[in-house]
């Protein structure tokens, strides 16, 4: 009879146990919650960026010869007062957004940086090179060189955003880094103005959200609920407690292309136009083909759907763009297109992009590869006070450039008595300079040293 009574007790005991620990398991299993797993799938991905700014004393520093009194009239215009030279370091946070390392945040976040610093979740550093950006989107797309696939998000969509949605804000506030802040989506379509050095820049499309922003988490991620990128965080309204804005994702997206576009960053001839399907498992639909051009070369036609390039499946126009920017001119791609349900295999040799006839009028005259100074070019040039120009990308060996000392990095704003402000401009007295004319050019630039202007006599050949 005792030993019964101690069988049974010993089985409460063991129920008990048994009980008490479920109910623990089950404790510990409630604080994971979908954010903390949305925050684990994320975090690994999100860059905390410090830069260095270096601001420099304008100063005047003649180039070549006497200047003439146009141009002085030009440079005076923007050089006032000098400027003490200093380096800050402000801080911002940014999102990889492929394995490769490519990194996106916003542009005012990196702009006028000498030096860009990435220090990722696991407390590795890195040093990134800007690859492009856009100052009107705020937008900017930077690169880290890792050994080994870096951690990345994944892209979510803006079309089907829902008002009181949980969101999750990600960044280095104050330089705080690896910070989380919740929220809910509080409205979309906002519209927004904010002042800048180029004018009034008008967003439209923003989302609002309750989720904690503040200065350092600019460039970060906004995800939702299921670790999916929804917005790049961009602004807070002054004064205000739980108002936060972010770019969203399809904006983001729309830019990027942009910012990838391979023709522009690094001089690749492919050759072909491609739309996205609503039915993105087709591929990319071939819209227009350049006569000539590779694509063309390799009999690719439009209404061709493009499915991979090499190993790698292409879903959309932004793995096109990143894809092909990664190759040089003379590499050798292997494409899949699926032609009326079948499917075909072509190989297509990458060319160097063919220059315009402005261009190879600007090379073959005076040795000069040129294109129109972009806002975005402008401020990474540190050349922030010139709002329109020609912008110098190389100068040939043993040209008349050359031979004056014009550099690539330099921009021509005045040619004889012109103010010139962009490539047609340019091609315009292009057309009429006959070998062995001279011809009076103005330049600016900007180094270490400060921001310049120079003066030159070229010869046409």
């Amino acid at each position: 009879m005792v030993l019964k009574k101690i069988s049974i007790f010993l089985a409460l005991v063991c129920i008990l146990f048994v009980c008490n620990e479920a109910s623990s398991r089950e404790i510990s299993s409630n604080r994971r919650t979908p954010i903390v797993v949305a925050v684990e799938k994320v975090g690994p991905a999100v860059a905390n960026i410090s830069t260095e700014r270096l601001i420099s004393q304008r100063h005047v520093d003649p180039f070549f010869g006497s200047r003439s009194e146009l141009f002085d009239q030009f440079f005076n215009d923007f050089f006032g007062q000098t400027q003490k030279q200093m380096v800050e370091r402000p801080l911002g946070s940014g999102v990889i957004i492929d394995e490769d390392g490519y990194i996106v945040t916003n542009e005012h976040v990196v702009s006028r940086a000498s030096k860009i610093k990435v220090r990722l979740s696991d407390g590795k550093d890195f040093e990134a090179t800007m690859i492009s950006s856009d100052p009107i989107s705020d937008l900017a797309v930077l690169k880290i060189n890792s050994p080994t696939p870096l951690p990345f998000v994944k892209m979510g969509t803006s079309k089907d955003l829902m008002i009181g949605e949980t969101v999750v804000a990600l960044g280095n506030p104050f330089g705080l880094e690896n910070s989380v802040t919740t929220g809910v989506l509080s409205a979309k379509n906002r519209i927004l103005t904010f002042n800048s050095e180029y004018g009034d820049i008008k967003y439209d499309g923003l989302i609002q959200t309750d989720a904690l922003i503040n200065p350092g988490n600019s460039g970060g991620p906004l995800i939702n609920i299921d670790g999916e990128l929804i917005g790049i965080n961009a602004a807070i309204v002054n004064q205000a407690q739980g108002i936060g804005f972010a770019i969203p994702v399809d904006k983001v997206r729309q830019t990027l292309v942009k910012l990838f576009n391979f023709r522009e960053l690094n001089k690749i001839w492919f050759g072909v136009q491609v739309e996205e399907q609503d039915d993105g498992s087709k591929g990319l639909k071939v819209s227009s083909v350049e006569p000539g051009s590779p694509a063309d070369k390799a009999q690719i036609r439009v209404g061709d759907y493009i499915t991979k390039i090499d190993s790698k499946e292409i879903l959309d126009i932004l793995d096109f763009e990143k894809y092909i920017l990664r190759k040089n001119a003379g590499d050798k791609l292997y494409i899949t297109i699926n032609r009326g349900g079948y499917e075909v295999k072509i190989d297509v040799k990458l060319e160097k992009a063919p220059l315009p006839s402005i261009e190879k009028l600007a090379l073959e005259k005076l040795g000069l590869y040129v294109q129109d100074l972009t806002p975005q070019l402008a401020k990474q040039l540190k050349l922030w006070w010139v709002k329109a120009g020609v912008l110098i990308t190389g100068v040939q060996k043993n040209s008349p450039a050359a031979e004056v000392g014009m550099k690539e990095g330099h921009v021509l704003v005045y040619v004889g008595q012109y103010r010139i402000s962009t490539i047609e401009e340019l091609g315009a007295l292009l057309k009429i300079m006959q070998r062995g004319d001279i011809w009076e050019v103005g330049i600016v630039w900007s180094d270490k040293f400060g921001e310049h202007q120079g003066y030159a006599r070229v010869k046409i050949r």
